[in-house]
């Protein structure tokens, strides 16, 4: 993973165009002319020995003749000729090239390497990036530059959209242009042999000028990859993802989407909606939406789409009824006041089963722009409301333009969502254009504006489960890994495919998960009364092992079948009775894939059967992912039925079967290296060294609350009195494969866990460097620990091959600059004021202090 040189892709000083033309409908006609009309302002260069100038700029023959290497070049020629020209380029000192040339494998030298690996041969001396071959190309409309074949350019804005479809991408480009939407970003991926989209996730999570990320997506090379990037990415900005096939492993990435923070959408028009959404939309408060329509049709369309999507409908306080009583009946004359009797009894449309009271309103057809600006002021001061749909059709009498006019200040200055369906065509447009123009989400249809609303839903919901944080591990000690280890290694040097009974029932019982004897008749009659679940394992093509659950005994499929979308392979198969996680899981995770196997219901219990101890269902769940995790032999694994009773959860059958060793990246999320568990001694005592865990952020608030305020200013740059959950979830809940934090902990006097000292560092894409930081508890400083937790540290970032470890800090914290020069860093000043700047080369042998 590497985003090396991506300045010189998206904000580049010179552009080569090689291959430039004059030809109508040539590669090279195409992008020339976009180059020239997008406005880029850097030098453009087109290169073409046929040519002495083109549009009025002077044309070079070849590569050679250019006053100097272009930051970036566009290559329109034909395929044999591609690594020829990137070999030039990268010697001249180019990093950056768009190859629009398509059919690289097609070309064959001699030897028999293909054009495309001799073109990836010729860049990689010079770390020269490439974006393609084949696709449409790259824009970035802020510096005018239109590396593309798309017709026509984008506006600027604050979305980016990356596509594995070259006709998709067009077709984006077209409805944005139409919509007002603009791009920070646009960029077709093509064939992939270089950058690909996890390195443009990368790229985009830090990119400043990018506020959300739009991805079309159709199959993935390396999970890992994707799913690091992804939840960075996720994590500092909405991502949708629009997935095409309806594949076998559907099932898996949704699983996949939901564990990144992002959010799937299922077609192109609900791509374009979120769009219009991300484009405009708030952070979304809570799930609760009020309805305002200027008619009751359109106000139960809405309803209706809102119930379908298991939206929630608010209900008004009564402040905000007695308000919007007080409202209509305040209008001027008599016939104003019957005007607003009827508005009134319009305004409380019959009442179904779970609706709340006068929502939706109803303000009539005749409702006048005062009207609904008393109303929509309503809803936004009521705080049972988080968001607002407002839906307005053409009415004999009313200025749509005159309602948007008077609405969007209003909307424009809340904090909530107010999103509007101006219903109809020329009649309406104006008021489209007035809340475009106020920066407000504008949806064509009622049920446009639900989905809208909805993805703004689901994306929370998938934020908050990405930020949540576990509580402690759960009872029942660590799994005896030695001994399940023994078993499955017999196994495999006596040449056999499965564990026997007696093997699978030793191994689960390693891991604490206990499987009734097949004699256990007593046992069994005390779990008569139990539900019947399935546990499964598979192995899925794109994401490697994938756990599943759903309904048990007679009503269980197979597992394979399962875990692959069901029996006969279809993506919707056992959705409503299962669901599909990646491991590794905590408790959080396994609630949460509990919960979409909709099984919550049947496991509450009834008048017939107490309910199921749903705790210890999501222990066994993590179990099973810790035997995933560590068992590099397991091919599938099946716990059929599992019974669930009120008292907890035993295994009635299952089995294991085992397959060649695979590499520990078969996981598509790496597990916790508990191989990097160190333990110490340290003032006459034990101290144990290990990476940080999600289930730590009980005792890691602890651990800050016993910190003194110097100490959290100096670390965190401010004063802050608590850690709030979103931080405490990103400094617990680490992506091992780009970060560590270790810990140093003890048991404590009463008996609990304790943290004493974190230090963490995150390396850069390449890992060239890794910035870190670190922590003691105050009371526990110049005790030695720091230099313990930082040799820690370092010993793991060499051995993972980072070239350095570097940091910031205040230049009146001189004990992290002592530690630095101590292990034979240096500390120079820093360009912004107050600052130091830390640097330790990992190249060198680092001085281990006495």
């Amino acid at each position: 993973m590497s985003i090396r040189n991506f300045n010189s892709l998206f904000d580049p000083a010179s552009v080569a165009v090689i291959g430039a033309s004059l030809r109508p409908g040539s590669i090279g006609a195409t992008v020339l002319n976009n180059m020239a009309e997008g406005g880029y302002a850097g030098a453009l260069w087109p290169v073409n020995p046929k040519y002495d100038e083109l549009l009025g700029v002077r044309c070079y023959g070849k590569v050679s003749a250019l006053p100097k290497a272009p930051d970036l070049a566009i290559i329109c020629t034909p395929p044999a000729t591609v690594p020829g020209l990137i070999a030039e380029l990268g010697a001249r000192g180019t990093r950056a090239a768009v190859v629009l040339s398509k059919g690289l494998d097609d070309v064959t030298f001699s030897g028999g390497k293909s054009a495309r690996q001799a073109m990836l041969e010729a860049a990689r001396p010079h770390l020269l990036r490439i974006l393609g071959p084949g696709g449409v190309g790259l824009l970035a409309p802020a510096s005018g530059l239109n590396a593309s074949l798309a017709q026509g350019g984008a506006k600027a804005g604050k979305i980016a959209f990356i596509s594995q479809s070259d006709a998709l991408m067009s077709a984006v480009l077209d409805w944005a242009r139409l919509h007002g939407i603009g791009f920070s970003k646009f960029a077709s991926l093509g064939e992939r042999a270089d950058i690909d989209l996890g390195d443009l996730l990368d790229f985009l999570a830090d990119d400043s000028d990018t506020a959300a990320i739009l991805v079309y997506m159709e199959n993935l090379a390396c999970a890992r990859k994707f799913m690091s990037a992804a939840r960075l990415a996720a994590r500092a900005k909405p991502v949708i993802v629009l997935k095409a096939g309806r594949e076998a492993s559907d099932l898996a990435y949704d699983a996949a989407f939901r564990r990144a923070g992002m959010l799937r959408v299922h077609s192109t028009e609900d791509l374009f909606d979120a769009a219009e959404t991300l484009a405009h939309a708030r952070a979304l408060r809570g799930e609760r939406l009020a309805i305002a329509a200027n008619g009751g049709a359109l106000a139960t369309i809405a309803t209706d789409a809102l119930a379908y999507a298991r939206g929630k409908l608010a209900t008004l306080s009564p402040d905000t009824l007695k308000l919007l009583r007080h409202e209509l009946q305040g209008l001027a004359g008599e016939a104003a006041r019957q005007a607003a009797v009827r508005a009134a009894a319009r305004a409380a449309l019959p009442q179904r089963q779970g609706a709340a009271p006068c929502n939706p309103l109803n303000l009539g057809g005749d409702a006048s722009p005062e009207r609904h600006a008393a109303v929509l002021e309503a809803l936004l001061r009521d705080p049972q409301v988080d968001a607002v749909l407002l839906i307005h059709a053409p009415a004999a009498g009313v200025d749509a333009a005159g309602v948007a006019e008077l609405l969007a200040p209003l909307a424009r200055a809340s904090g909530k969502n107010v999103l509007s369906c101006w219903l109809g065509g020329a009649a309406v447009a104006g008021a489209r254009r007035i809340f475009a123009g106020a920066g407000l989400p504008t949806y064509d249809t009622p049920e446009q504006a639900v989905r809208g609303f909805m993805q703004m839903v689901q994306y929370r919901r998938n934020q908050e489960l990405l930020m949540e944080v576990p509580g402690q591990l759960p009872a029942g000690g660590k799994p005896e890994r030695a001994a399940a280890r023994a078993l499955v290694a017999a196994a495999m040097a006596e040449g056999r495919s499965a564990l026997d009974a007696a093997g699978t029932r030793a191994v689960l019982a390693a891991y604490g998960v206990r499987m009734l004897e097949s004699g256990a008749q007593a046992a069994a009659e005390a779990l008569a009364a139990s539900h019947e679940l399935a546990i499964g394992v598979h192995d899925d093509p794109v994401f490697g092992p994938v756990i599943s659950v759903g309904p048990g005994g007679a009503q269980a499929g197979t597992v394979a079948g399962f875990a692959a979308g069901g029996p006969d392979g279809g993506a919707d198969a056992g959705v409503e009775g299962g669901a599909v996680g990646l491991p590794p899981l905590n408790m959080v995770l396994a609630r949460d894939l509990l919960e979409r196997s909709h099984l919550a219901r049947v496991l509450a219990g009834s008048r017939q059967r107490p309910p199921a101890d749903s705790d210890a269902i999501c222990r066994a769940l993590v179990q099973v992912s810790d035997l995933v995790a560590d068992t590099c032999e397991l091919a599938s694994l099946g716990i059929n039925p599992l019974l669930a009773g009120a008292g907890g959860v035993a295994a009635l059958d299952a089995s294991i079967t085992l397959g060649p060793p695979r590499a520990s990246f078969r996981l598509a999320i790496r597990a916790y290296p508990q191989e990097l568990e160190q333990e110490v001694a340290w003032r006459g005592g034990p101290l144990v060294l290990r990476p940080i865990r999600p289930e730590d952020g009980p005792q890691h608030v602890e651990f800050f609350a016993r910190l003194h305020p110097d100490d959290v200013r100096l670390r965190f740059f401010s004063a802050m009195r608590e850690l709030q959950p979103a931080q405490l979830a990103r400094l617990t809940q680490i992506d091992y494969d780009r970060a560590m934090a270790f810990i140093a902990t003890r048991i404590g006097v009463d008996g609990r866990p304790e943290t004493l000292g974190v230090v963490r560092a995150v390396a850069d894409p390449d890992n060239q460097c890794a910035e870190f930081a670190i922590l003691v508890r105050s009371d526990l400083k110049g005790m030695g620990l720091g230099a313990i937790l930082f040799a820690k540290l370092i010993d793991y970032f060499r051995s993972r091959g980072t070239a350095a470890i570097v940091g910031e800090a205040l230049s009146e914290n001189g004990g992290v600059q002592q530690l630095v020069r101590r292990f034979g860093g240096s500390v120079s000043a820093s360009q912004e004021p107050g600052m130091a700047k830390l640097l330790l080369n990992l190249q060198t042998q680092v001085q281990t202090p006495s």
